[in-house]
């Protein structure tokens, strides 16, 4: 054993300089090939590096802005068309069309950051998992195991090659911004960058492992290496999931199958970690967001649906935090734009009738009806279309018709999924099967808990209705109505304005009851439906994450739209034309008390009604959503009781915080693993150096209890901002007929909702994981259900609230009224005595037959206006930029020349490994079973096959990717090519790991190889 392992160390490293100036390839020869074999070298393939490292990529005096960017695992890099090749210009742009780049580079060190529970936590979570006297020896020695555990945790991640350091937890360190570090947890920040082949390494091990698993593991074999690309780096989400990645393979147990693991009542390394999550860079974010408010809308009109694919703010969102953010604020842009446009004509048609004397009611109902009936026929689906072009624009861009090739984006299990582990009879594999769940029961429980949860809203806003009509209806202070009663008292029961105009008494009065009725609606209802939606699509116990994402987002469509506009189309559809009916019943079943006024429809406009819940549950959202955060992290920024002290001096803070603490310290050293502890204790054990900071030496200068405060935060989630987005759209399509001024607070609410979402990503909520979305998902669904809910609320509206004036027109005018004096009612409510000849309106409206002709009416128009909507949606959807004959040409071209074969050395290697393969094949089937493949390791290896059989199971299950039961040749060829970079694998075969050498030396002569992976690492 001691001659192997000499002769490895002196074979380990053999470079191999090749002439040609795009590439060098380093070469490792296989282990003690010399002793066996003297005049054949047996090497290993090249390691697929680039020249580059990411580390300085990311330095902008370094890396051009222009570099192409690695952006997932299947990315095909796009090289520029020499300037020689006489190409059309729009053609050469679209190629270019899909190399990204970044213009605004990240400069922080560390990118992670993971937090470990403290002994209390851990035992908390002990009890939840064995309640009652189960495992109570865990119980009873859990301050060792615990400490033993974050031990662990530490050594697996600087084996694993990431930089590791730990945030001092214990002691306050002086700072120019008076940061405090006294906390309970051990906080460890991750750099990726100590090794600069890394991320490199661990990318060119993904696309093996992913060619493997999707059946491509033979055409990988002679695909050509990194190195003859120069200029390219990782995109910084790419870099996040790829140190995502390496974080949990380092922190799995590969010796254990999980069903073992979840019936184990051993502490895993998942166990005592409490929190794993990317960091924000905070000079980038201060960046971006400067130059992302001076640039946030380009209002040039023909950019309206083509200014996303040059628009730099939504690729850098893209290049660093994925494609999900990425396109909720594309979707935010094109609709923004597209909102602009339908805003100025609304307005300036408003502004048009407001002020011109006469008797314009009537005409200005008539253009209302098509006004509104364009925007939910005709605006609404051009929307769609406009954003289904982009999509398919940026699908194309962005290269999405692989989305789900990241890391990341390929562990697609719901983490609430309730399974039971059952053995299958054919594979002999234990295998999760869900667990049993009525769902047709759930089902008919939601339909329900609908019917159930409109009468509950029925009971709750029915005194908000009355208490509205109330504020209407009360009379002025003085009036003969208050003389005669005697009891009127100023803002209770009287007010001194007859109207509700701006700045009135009777104003602030309907501007409360907003307030009150907003909360209501906007934070009560809201959350209770959103609770109950989450829990109903829970019971259905959904195995993917993705399918449950899409089911939830049609629930909470369907109970918040129910929420949001139940108050409006009661109000629309119930209260107004049926007022003085509701008033009737009232005092038929003893509630007398609540109608205190009579009934008159014509103060009660349905215009009026939309302005102050709109206004007010919009102001609320950006308070909630964006203000609020963003005072409690910066309220939660320091220790609460020294806040005061911390102002005035360094000294006075530390002096605050060390009598505020001093009781509590001995305490917590004993109970709890420090950072300065638990670094000594890893250098004891393992050799390993990891420094304990007071806070982090880059450009973010995060202390412990940043980082612990930033734990706490929500992660940015894009889910609530599509659904105020759908709801928004909601209200515009339905309710524009009623009130053209609508789409102004949407716009401008737009306007400072884009920032705002902008704001919550980069400083008030947790920074997401990137996630490869290739479209807005389920919520284009959603925004097509809105549509067309639209449409036949529109037409009742009309026909409701518009057709007697539409009929009057054509019959002489009658019941025209002026501006001033008219009223948004029903047109059978009106007060004829106001209108232009009201003998003849009052005949008018009682001898027709409204209802027949109401409801054919109703019919026909939901028919032209869906019509009109198939019509719109059938235009053509892919832009002629990326359909063309010359754009798919190139596209093809370049697909085709893009395949680079593999260099030389590589089939070099691929024969010299076929050799010994066919050796142990003997059925020629190009599989080996377990037995075969030991001895095949053996034979490769140069080690006596009782050395791998010790643990030959476990080889056999790693690299049984597929679970076929046999490993393939293919793959056996590309896991040595990076055994040597994968953790666990090494150990396996028991290879050199240049990490440690002291426990490289224990790994060699060690008689149990599996105990020790088990026990220390």
């Amino acid at each position: 054993h001691a001659s192997i392992f000499s002769q490895f160390l002196m074979s380990r490293d053999i470079c191999i300089l090749e002439s040609d100036k795009l590439a060098s390839y380093t070469m490792m020869a296989s282990p003690n090939t010399s002793v066996l074999e003297p005049s054949v070298a047996r090497v290993r393939p090249p390691s697929r590096q680039a020249p580059i490292s990411p580390k300085y990529m990311r330095d902008p005096s370094t890396a051009s802005s222009k570099a192409a960017v690695l952006t997932e695992l299947n990315d095909s890099i796009a090289l520029p068309v020499p300037e020689s090749e006489s190409t059309a210009k729009n053609a050469k742009k679209k190629y270019e069309m899909s190399i990204p780049g970044v213009t605004i580079m990240e400069n922080q060190r560390y990118t992670f950051a993971i937090t470990l529970k403290n002994t209390y936590q851990v035992k908390q979570l002990v009890k939840e998992r064995f309640p009652g006297r189960a495992n109570k020896a865990t119980r009873h020695h859990l301050v060792g195991q615990v400490a033993n555990m974050q031990v662990k945790c530490i050594r697996r991640l600087v084996q694993s090659g990431l930089g590791v350091i730990l945030l001092d937890n214990d002691n306050a360190i002086p700072h120019h911004d008076q940061k405090y570090n006294q906390t309970d947890n051990i906080c460890i920040l991750i750099d990726p960058y100590k090794d600069k082949d890394l991320l490199l390494q661990e990318f060119k091990r993904e696309k093996d492992e992913l060619a493997i698993k999707r059946g491509n593991a033979t055409s990988r074999l002679g695909m050509a290496t990194l190195e003859s690309l120069r200029n390219v780096c990782f995109s910084p989400a790419l870099e996040l999931q790829l140190t995502h990645n390496i974080i949990r393979n380092a922190f799995r147990d590969y010796d254990k199958e999980d069903w073992v693991l979840d019936h184990s009542k051993d502490l895993y390394c998942w166990d005592v970690v409490e929190h794993c999550f990317p960091l924000h860079d905070r000079v980038f974010n201060n960046t971006f967001f400067k130059e992302y408010r001076k640039r946030t809308f380009d209002f040039r009109f023909q950019k309206a649906t083509t200014g996303n694919s040059e628009r730099w703010a939504i690729e850098e969102l893209r290049l660093h935090f994925g494609e999900r953010v990425a396109f909720l604020f594309a979707f935010m842009h094109i609709y923004a734009k597209l909102l602009l446009p339908l805003m100025c004509i609304c307005v300036l048609y408003y502004l048009g009738f407001r002020w011109v004397p006469g008797y314009t009611w009537d005409a200005y109902l008539l253009g209302l009806s098509f006004l509104g009936f364009g925007v939910v026929s005709i605006w609404a689906p051009s929307l769609l279309l406009v954003w289904e072009r982009e999509t398919r624009t940026l699908t194309e861009k962005w290269n999405l018709s692989s989305y789900r090739d990241t890391i990341f984006e390929r562990n697609d299990e719901n983490p609430n999924f309730e399974y039971v582990w059952v053995k299958n009879e054919i594979t002999q594999e234990m295998e999760k099967q869900p667990k049993e769940s009525k769902k047709r029961l759930i089902r008919a429980t939601m339909v329900f808990f609908v019917v159930l949860s409109s009468i509950i809203q029925c009971i709750v806003l029915m005194p908000f209705l009355q208490w509205y009509v109330w504020s209407k209806l009360a009379p002025v202070c003085g009036s003969s109505v208050c003389v005669e009663r005697g009891n009127c008292r100023h803002f209770l029961n009287c007010f001194n304005s007859p109207t509700s105009t701006v700045g009135t008494d009777r104003w602030a009065y309907i501007l409360i009851q907003g307030v009150i009725l907003g909360l209501l609606i906007d934070t009560v209802f809201f959350e209770l439906f959103n609770w109950f939606s989450a829990k109903f699509v829970s019971w259905e116990n959904l195995a993917k994450k993705s399918d449950f994402e899409n089911r939830l987002v049609h629930r909470r469509f369907v109970f918040v739209w129910s929420n949001w506009f139940f108050w409006f189309l009661t109000l629309a559809f119930f209260y107004l034309p049926y007022g003085n009916y509701v008033n009737d019943l009232f005092r038929h079943i003893g509630w007398g008390w609540a109608v205190i006024y009579e009934w008159d429809p014509a103060v009660l406009t349905l215009d009026t009604l939309f302005v102050t819940p709109l206004v007010v549950t919009q102001l609320l959202n950006m308070i909630l959503e964006t203000w609020l955060p963003y005072i409690i992290r910066k309220i939660k920024g320091r220790p609460a009781s020294c806040r005061t002290a911390c102002s005035e001096s360094c000294f006075n803070g530390l002096k605050c915080v060390k009598n505020m603490k001093e009781r509590k310290r001995k305490h917590r050293r004993d109970a709890n693993m420090t950072a300065h502890k638990l670094a000594d204790e890893v250098s004891r054990s393992t050799r390993f150096f990891v420094p304990v900071l007071g806070y982090s030496d880059d450009s973010n200068e995060y202390t412990a209890y940043e980082i612990i405060a930033e734990s706490q935060l929500p992660i940015f989630d894009t889910t609530y901002d599509y659904l105020d987005a759908s709801i928004q759209f909601s209200y515009i399509l339905m309710f524009t007929i009623v009130w053209p001024l609508l789409p102004l607070p949407a716009f401008l609410n737009n306007v400072l909702e884009v920032r705002g979402d902008a704001f919550r990503l980069l400083f008030g909520h947790r920074r997401p994981m990137p996630r490869r979305d290739a479209s807005i998902g389920e919520w284009a669904t959603v925004l097509h259900y809105a549509n067309v809910i639209a449409i036949t609320v529109v037409s009742g509206l009309i026909v409701m609230y518009h057709f007697g004036a539409i009929v009057s027109v054509w019959s002489g005018k009658y019941c025209d009224f002026e501006f001033d004096n008219a009223a948004m009612v029903p047109f059978r409510t009106l007060n004829v005595s106001l209108t232009r000849a009201p003998e003849d309106c009052l005949i008018f409206l009682e001898t027709s037959d409204w209802e027949m002709a109401q409801i054919f009416t109703f019919i026909i128009l939901e028919h032209i206006g869906f019509l009109l909507r198939y019509l719109v949606l059938q235009l053509e959807k892919t832009p002629a930029a990326i359909s063309n004959t010359a754009y798919l040409r190139l596209k093809q071209i370049r697909e085709l020349t893009n395949a680079r074969t593999a260099h030389s050395d590589v089939f070099d290697y691929i024969r010299q490994l076929r050799d010994i393969f066919d050796k142990y094949d003997i059925e020629g089937s190009d599989h080996l079973y377990e037995t075969d493949l030991i001895f095949f390791l053996a034979e490769w290896m140069c080690k006596d096959p009782s050395e791998l059989q010790k643990r030959s199971g476990m080889i056999f299950r790693y690299m049984d990717k597929n679970q076929l039961g046999k490993v393939p040749f293919s793959t056996c060829c590309l896991m040595l090519q990076h055994a040597q970079h994968d953790r666990f694998f090494s150990v396996l075969l028991g290879i050199y790991d240049s990490l440690d050498d002291y426990r490289n030396v224990k790994f060699i002569f060690s008689t149990s190889v599996i105990e020790l992976d088990v026990h220390s690492f």
